[in-house]
């Protein structure tokens, strides 16, 4: 049974966790915001009611009214609480009404203290105090659009980034490579990139004043995040390529004259990938998996077709290489499949030579 891919996480995983983070980074906005903004407009542009209009007279008018606070209420706990204050009304009739932020606002006013409330399509929405504070509670409509923005600037990235993850690792499984030879950060540059654009923007977003701002704020962050993105997919890049170049080198190849028993494990979905052999014939004639400490019986071939690609030296990969001493991974192709050969860096040289095949290049 071939040794490779054991609890790696699946292209259908990561598309079931990307793509409901996709629907409502840009669903919930597409749906919400055209009547969020359309309240806001209607509200703003409301004019006063007439005096004497009773508060449950239809009409989009601004309804204003006295009242007393009666009392203050919080529930849930910790960052769940909601914060209400209770008011009173001349007519005897009494509402609770949940103020827009935390206990700061809740603490601007005091039981007993006169407020002067405005309603607006027969729902509370701002309560001023007699030292002309004004609160706002959870149906204020000016603004309402920010939470379905703060929605899109961080869940759209992050989800397009996991679905990023789920096409990367379909296409390595393709091409016969696994993520730890190709390099992680072809899927985590993307992804930190999306989570420190979902923070900027949603800091620029809060602080804009109007919705235009908070877009034009959010589209310069997301062209800075792509240029930032670049130039760290290229610096990864080089560094990868640099690394192995140097490991390479550092190395060096020795070519076998006669046969040596080596510990090492081949990894791959070939069928000289197997748990049991633990040991390498390494000679002239090539390279034999076995798992006889002693080289004599069980030996499979490896084919003379396995061309080597590059060293990695990756700690990701250290759980494969159980029982070598300072192991690196030779990474080789075996026609449309990835092999990889732990080995002990001091028995490097001589897989290296055994190899008979060329190098191909495989970019990174």
């Amino acid at each position: 049974m071939p040794m490779y891919r054991k609890k790696v996480i699946k292209p259908w995983q990561l598309v079931l966790l990307g793509l409901p983070l996709m629907i409502a980074g840009v669903g919930a906005p597409a749906v919400m915001m055209p009547s969020a903004l359309a309240d806001e407009r209607a509200y703003t542009a409301a004019p006063q009611c007439p005096v004497g209009t009773p508060p449950e007279a239809p009409g989009d008018c601004l309804s204003r009214r006295n009242a007393t606070v009666l009392g203050k209420d919080i529930t849930g706990v910790d960052k769940t609480r909601k914060y209400y204050l209770i008011l009173g009304f001349a007519d005897g009739s009494q509402q609770r009404v949940r103020l827009q932020s935390g206990i700061s606002n809740q603490k601007k006013v005091e039981q007993g203290e006169p407020v002067t409330v405005t309603a607006w399509r027969h729902e509370i929405r701002e309560i001023a105090t007699r030292d002309d504070e004004l609160l706002t509670t959870t149906a204020y409509p000016v603004g309402s659009y920010l939470p379905l923005m703060l929605v899109a600037v961080s869940m759209t990235p992050l989800g397009g980034s996991v679905l990023w993850m789920a096409y990367w690792v379909r296409r390595l499984r393709h091409a016969g490579r696994s993520i730890e030879s190709a390099g992680r950060w072809h899927t985590s540059v993307p992804f930190v990139t999306a989570m420190l654009y979902a923070i900027v923007a949603g800091v620029a977003v809060a602080a804009s004043p109007t919705l235009a701002v908070g877009a034009a704020a959010a589209g310069v962050a997301a062209v800075g995040a792509v240029l930032i993105a670049a130039l760290r997919w290229r610096g990864e890049q080089a560094k990868a390529e640099r690394r192995a170049a140097a490991l390479l080198a550092s190395v060096g190849v020795g070519v076998p004259v006669t046969e040596m028993l080596l510990p090492a494990r081949v990894i791959g979905e070939v069928p000289y990938s197997r748990e049991d052999c633990d040991h390498l014939v390494v000679g002239p004639a090539g390279l034999t998996a076995t798992p006889d400490p002693r080289g004599l019986a069980g030996r499979i071939p490896l084919p003379a077709s396995l061309a080597f690609v590059r060293l990695h030296a990756s700690v990701a990969l250290a759980p494969r290489a159980t029982g070598l001493v300072r192991p690196l991974f030779v990474e080789c192709r075996d026609g449309d499949r990835e092999v990889l050969i732990a080995v002990g860096r001091d028995h490097v040289p001589w897989v290296l030579g055994a190899l008979r095949a060329q190098p191909q290049g495989v970019g990174y």
